[in-house]
């Protein structure tokens, strides 16, 4: 079994989930047993799975695992399926339910975001209407967990349940000097009837778990989130194979890969390389780069995507003089500094515009939002948001526009290829040098030349007729990456010992 390991699957995810996803799809297309593997605690996860074209069978989390909650039938709970007391009164809202008795406050049940009613906590109260306990709801239907709290509403234990209601977990908590609950012990209650095991925090218990996960049967564990992974892998022992793959770029400073600092979360594995089966990277040149600084490691490079050709849709069919950004929004993609090439863009074509999609921190995207207004392209930038899927948006733009200082394989930049987007990008590791050929399918500018970059893409729009010839080169590139090849990249390695 092939295990994909990870902090959480979310309503939203970033590319290294991303990838994730596209791999345990390969891998199930190619008959080969892999699932993700989460850590965190997540009552709506197995909501998300099916936002990403997930199933049960396709992820295993830390607390299903311990919770006998990996296979639930789902049901819908609502607040009249509650076990509450007739004495109390029901007051409906849209987002929550009051529970009173008399004219007492007793508790709240809240409803699960975009659903009609569907429970997903319910909190008591005491007579003096202090926090006392909240029972968490999954998605699927059963009661979760209960937290407990002391006071001031400080959170002081939480109990885990099985979905038949046993308890198996007991966590414990204490405030750090922040005021932040921080947990400072797990029990497994009478774990497969041999007694308690205890657990100073999550980190133990996710060793542990993995663990578990390869006694069952011969396990290969692929880090995918570096600090979730390596601790883990690292504190693992012998027990199965282990191998890190590289989201990012390995190095802290971009420009020389040979001798810059190690990224910190990376700096425990590059020291113990001997503990780690392989290395997978997105990029052929960043293998070649740690190779060159690790002669002792193994490293393959393989795509994080896997698409099939697709159907050229021509640039006549497409939004007119549209660029587009797929990507965080976050200060090393320099976003800022695209909208100011956009804007010297507009300049010179009128209806050009830019769409953004993603998420990034409200208070960077709401400067983002005051440059553009400062720069009056109101008319011209959409922050879209974030989309979990899109495939069917790919096809409605002509141009895909990045500005990165760095990155360790942009995905957005191989599925805008499959859908035939020339791509206009700034120079950096790792990605668009191996992805772009300039001229061909895309254009390469040196990081900061906005005028260069504005001149690239005006250039592009302007010549509708190399703007088609560049499209089918971005078709044809992405013949690299079909399903068919990358799964046979991936049997080589592995079955040479990855």
């Amino acid at each position: 079994m092939f295990y994909f390991i990870n902090e959480y699957l979310l309503a939203q995810n970033s590319s290294v989930e991303h990838a994730a996803i596209n791999r345990v799809k390969l891998f199930r297309q190619a008959h080969q047993p892999a699932k993700i593997v989460t850590k965190t605690y997540d009552c709506l996860l197995h909501r998300n799975l099916a936002t990403f074209g997930l199933v049960a069978d396709d992820v295993v989390n830390l607390f299903d695992y311990f919770q006998a909650a990996t296979r639930v039938t789902p049901r819908v709970v609502r607040t009249v399926d509650l076990p509450l007391s007739p004495e109390l009164e029901i007051r409906v809202g849209a987002n929550f339910s009051r529970l009173t008795n008399g004219d007492v406050p007793v508790g709240l049940v809240r409803f699960v975001p975009g659903t009609v009613g569907r429970v997903a906590a319910q909190k008591f109260w005491d007579p003096q209407g202090n926090l006392t306990a909240k029972d968490l709801w999954d998605w699927r239907g059963f009661r979760s967990a209960t937290q407990f709290f002391g006071q001031n509403g400080q959170l002081m234990a939480q109990t885990y349940y099985t979905p038949q209601g046993d308890p198996v977990i007991e966590e414990y908590f204490a405030a750090n000097p922040q005021g932040h609950p921080v947990t400072t012990r797990l029990i497994l209650v009478d774990y497969q009837h041999q007694g308690d095991r205890y657990f100073a925090d999550r980190d133990e218990l996710f060793t542990f778990f993995l663990a578990e996960l390869s006694r069952r049967e011969p396990a290969t564990f692929i880090s995918d989130r570096p600090a979730t992974g390596i601790p883990a892998l690292l504190a693992l022992g012998n027990v199965a194979k282990k191998v890190l793959y590289l989201p990012i770029n390995h190095v802290t400073l971009p420009g020389d890969p040979r001798h810059t600092a190690l990224d910190g979360y990376l700096q425990p594995a590059f020291a113990h390389l001997e503990r780690f089966d392989g290395l997978v990277t997105n990029t052929a040149q960043q293998a070649a780069d740690i190779l060159a600084r690790y002669p002792q490691a193994r490293v393959v490079a393989i795509p994080p995507v896997a698409l099939p050709p697709l159907p050229v849709v021509p640039m006549g069919r497409r939004r007119p003089h549209s660029l587009l950004y797929v990507g965080r929004l976050a200060a090393d993609k320099r976003l800022k500094q695209l909208l100011r090439i956009v804007a010297l863009i507009h300049q010179r074509i009128d209806d050009v515009t830019l769409t953004l999609y993603g998420y990034g921190n409200p208070a960077y995207v709401q400067q983002l939002k005051t440059l553009v207004a400062d720069l009056q392209l109101t008319s011209v930038v959409t922050f879209a948001g974030y989309t979990a899927d899109l495939a069917e948006r790919y096809d409605d733009y002509q141009v895909m526009v990045t500005v990165a200082a760095s990155d360790g394989g942009p995905l957005g930049m191989y599925e805008a290829l499959s859908h035939g987007l020339p791509v206009v990008s700034t120079r950096f590791d790792y990605g668009p040098a191996a992805l772009i050929r300039p001229g061909v399918n895309g254009d390469l500018v040196a990081a900061g030349d906005e005028a260069g970059a504005a001149n690239a893409i005006v250039a592009l729009l302007s010549d509708p007729s190399r703007l088609t010839r560049m499209s089918l080169a971005a078709y044809a590139s992405a013949q690299a990456w079909t399903p068919e090849k990358v799964w046979r990249q991936w049997r080589a390695w592995l079955t040479k010992g990855g």
